[in-house]
């Protein structure tokens, strides 16, 4: 799972806590749990401790557009309305951008790959080729 975006884990992971029965804020301190060395986890750390002293403040984070949408309604389920609903349809949207994401990767690995054929094969071949070539000069 280390290569699985972290806003996927904390959707997978509150998603998860609410299908057992459990709260929002189980699902949202399962994922603060995991031992993740990325920025997301810290903003989402602080952005829960802020939401705990002082429910009333909507802290400001500096987030991309889908963990602040992500973040929002974590907010909704933490004040006590039901958004399991639209966990499922948040995370039907992000699977299909990260397979938009996949399918753009995967469309630039043939130029990608061209670098070690021009750059390693390609010369090889040319001293096949002109070897012999040489060695019929030298006679």
């Amino acid at each position: 799972m280390e290569n699985i975006t972290p806003t996927m884990l904390l959707l997978w992971d509150v998603k998860r806590s609410l299908e057992k029965g459990f709260s929002v804020s189980k699902g949202i301190k399962t994922f603060i749990d995991r031992d993740l060395a990325h920025p997301f986890v810290q903003e989402v750390r602080k952005w829960h401790i802020l939401l705990q002293t002082d429910p009333e403040t909507r802290p400001a984070l500096k987030l991309a557009p889908s963990k602040r949408h992500l973040l929002a309604l974590l907010e909704q389920g933490l004040r006590g309305q039901t958004i399991l609903e639209a966990l499922l349809s948040y995370e039907a949207e992000l699977l299909l951008s990260c397979e938009e994401e996949i399918q753009r990767h995967i469309a630039k690995l043939p130029l990608l790959l061209l670098v070690p054929l021009m750059g390693l094969i390609f010369p090889a071949l040319m001293i096949l080729l002109i070897g012999p070539l040489l060695k019929m000069i030298e006679l």
